[in-house]
């Protein structure tokens, strides 16, 4: 009996030596872990680039210095503090950052499907017997999808424009900057149909800026005014099918919708003719119909939403009795199909979503708040499959991005879209 007690033991000792040999071997020599703000697995646009970040520890018993294998399409950044050099060393349990970026145009086709792998050195080539690399959940995991777009912010209060890539997956915001400076209260800003040049209304300073668009990077540059006359308060701004003509409603003054031509070759504004109506009260933005016939001016004094004939240079016969819930509507926005209006209320916080009638009068029925954290000035925009809607926020300097119901247009789900540095956000455009 003893020695069946001793046998026993034995064995039951040799199994828990054995159990605790494979926690010591499934116990990586660097820990790879991402941090709380970086995403590993993406859908990334041929044109974009987008950071990722893995805290490294060294979990041995001495000091290591480590780097990271070649991965095609990814560099390294080593400059940031705190983030791990090309050759970092680590003394045990002694931790740095591993800045990622991974670039859309160098990713190969079949993509990214592991990684990074991080390995001690044998004088300064990596030792391919002591590597570790982050558990199968959190290894990167890239594809490439076709070009994505930017979403342009207007910081009011900084006279600035911020663009950021837009994740065609989820839509949030990453990689955000400053990409045009100088400008005065910008709020209404947009695009002409051929994407050539970005238009700023600058309420500020009563005028109207035009930059040129970096087809490949969607940067702007060389912002200047613009010219044109009459504008007063300029707030919103919207563009003729064909280009050729820029609409731009003004909340001072006699209160009207300016028509300036535009030149192809320059961008810039002249022969601007002014356009009142009796349904004016402090326009405060507004937006063309895909066909160029119908302006849709919001009242913010009157609460009230203007919809005009437009013909050319001619804004006229202007209905207001149309559509409800309207409270200081400070923005409107039409969706990619034309089916909804987006009117965003500076007085109760609120956006309502109303019906377009699919006729010729293109008048708001069924109107009815739906979701989006708006607060200030300024209006919201759409991705251009209409699915995401990203609604700006100078309380707290944040932009918020919905989900679109494709049946009814509700704005639901809406989140913060992680971009950053907004400055009074405002107007937003995509592009």
């Amino acid at each position: 009996m003893t020695q069946h007690k001793n046998s026993l033991l034995l064995f039951i000792t040799c199994m828990l030596l054995l159990d605790s040999s494979i926690l010591h071997a499934a116990q990586p020599k660097f820990s790879i872990i991402p941090t709380s703000d970086s995403i590993t697995s993406l859908l990334l646009p041929s044109n974009f680039t987008e950071t990722v970040r893995y805290q490294v520890t060294n979990q041995t018993k001495i000091t290591r210095t480590l780097t990271m294998m070649p991965i095609t399409g990814v560099s390294q950044k080593t400059t940031d503090v705190g983030t791990c050099s090309s050759l970092f060393t680590l003394s045990p349990q002694q931790s740095c950052t591993l800045t990622l970026m991974v670039n859309g145009s160098l990713v190969p086709a079949s993509g990214i499907n592991s990684g990074p792998v991080v390995c001690a050195t044998q004088g300064s080539s990596p030792d391919p017997y002591l590597c570790s690399q982050p558990s199968s959940g959190n290894t990167l995991a890239v594809s490439v999808t076709t070009a994505g777009e930017h979403a342009y912010v207007a910081n009011q209060l900084d006279n600035s424009v911020s663009y950021c890539q837009v994740n065609p997956a989820t839509g949030l915001l990453s990689q955000c900057t400053i990409t045009a400076t100088g400008l005065s209260g910008t709020e209404g800003i947009g695009f002409n149909p051929s994407k050539t040049y970005f238009y700023s209304a600058n309420i500020t300073g009563n005028t109207v800026s035009v930059c040129q668009v970096n087809k490949t990077t969607g940067a702007l540059s060389g912002c200047t005014d613009a010219g044109g006359t009459g504008f007063n308060l300029p707030d919103g701004i919207a563009f003729s099918p064909d280009g050729t003509i820029l609409y731009v409603s003004n909340g001072g003054g006699v209160q009207s919708v300016s028509a300036c031509l535009i030149n192809a070759t320059t961008g810039q504004l002249s022969s601007c003719v002014n356009n009142t109506s009796p349904t004016f009260g402090t326009p405060a933005d507004m937006a063309l119909n895909s066909t160029g016939t119908l302006a849709y001016v919001v009242n913010r004094t009157n609460s009230t939403t203007s919809i005009c004939n437009v013909s050319g240079q001619v804004v006229n016969s202007c209905n207001d009795a149309t559509g409800s819930l309207f409270n200081a509507p400070e923005g409107i926005t039409l969706d990619p199909l034309g089916l909804h209006a987006y009117i965003a209320n500076a007085g109760d916080k609120k956006i309502i979503k109303c019906d377009i009638r699919q006729d010729s009068t293109g008048l708001l029925d069924n109107c009815s708040a739906t979701g989006g954290e708006f607060h200030g000035t300024g209006n919201i925009g759409f991705n251009s499959l209409g699915t995401f809607a990203y609604v700006p926020n100078d309380l707290i300097n944040a932009v918020f991005v919905c989900d679109v119901a494709k049946a009814d247009g509700q704005l639901s789900g809406c989140k913060s879209s992680r971009g950053t540095g907004f400055v009074g956000p405002a107007g937003i455009a995509l592009n």
